[in-house]
C-alpha cells in the first residue's frame, strides 16, 4: 500500500472507531494501531486527528483493564 492509502484506510477505521460502540472501537483498535505504525515506518507523519483517536483509544483500553479490578 502507498503512504497515502494507508492514511486513506486510517481515515476509514476512524470513522467507524468515532460511531462505534466502546467494544467494537476496542476491537478495531489493533487494525488501527498497524495502519499507524505503516505509516509511521514510511518516514511521514501521522495527521494530528489520527494521532488523538489513538491516544483515546489507548486511554480507553487502559481504562477498560480497571473496569474489572477488584476494589
Amino acid at each position: 500500500m502507498t503512504t497515502e492509502q494507508l492514511i486513506e484506510r486510517a481515515c476509514q477505521l476512524e470513522k467507524k472507531i468515532r460511531i462505534a460502540p466502546e467494544q467494537a472501537r476496542l476491537d478495531l483498535q489493533p487494525e488501527f494501531a498497524q495502519v499507524l505504525k505503516r505509516i509511521k515506518d514510511t518516514g511521514v507523519s501521522v495527521p494530528a486527528h489520527l494521532r488523538r483517536t489513538e491516544q483515546v483509544l489507548n486511554d480507553e483500553i487502559v481504562e477498560s483493564q480497571f473496569d474489572n479490578m477488584p476494589i
